[in-house]
């Protein structure tokens, strides 16, 4: 009888072994699992951030450049006006440079 008790206390202790090893097993899985879900929610979070980041850079490049147009814009407006006031001024200067010059001309070839 003792024997048969000691036979069934080893085969309960294999049993809770043979659970225990079971229980492990599983626990060890269910890590292995959620780490590699955590990777994987990691680089979907990593890829995204990526995407946002390079959409506000567009974003910002295209505001930058709509800016520096706008500034140029204005820049080349006003040389505009700049150039367009030296030529008038040009313009209007030019009968008297016309008659000054021809009446160097005239002034040199009457005293040849």
């Amino acid at each position: 009888m003792v024997r048969r008790l000691t036979v069934k206390l080893v085969k309960s202790i294999r049993e809770a072994e043979s659970q225990a090893d079971a229980v492990v097993r599983e626990a060890q899985q269910k890590a292995r699992q959620v780490l590699k879900d955590a990777e994987e929610k990691g680089a979907q979070m990593l890829k995204k951030a990526v995407a946002e980041a390079e959409a506000q850079a567009k974003e910002l490049l295209r505001r930058a450049e709509a800016e520096a147009r706008q500034e140029a814009a204005v820049l080349v407006e006003a040389h505009q006006k700049k150039i367009e006031s030296v030529k008038s001024s040009a313009k209007a200067r030019l009968p008297e440079a016309v008659a000054m010059i021809t009446e160097r001309i005239v002034r040199t070839h009457a005293y040849s």
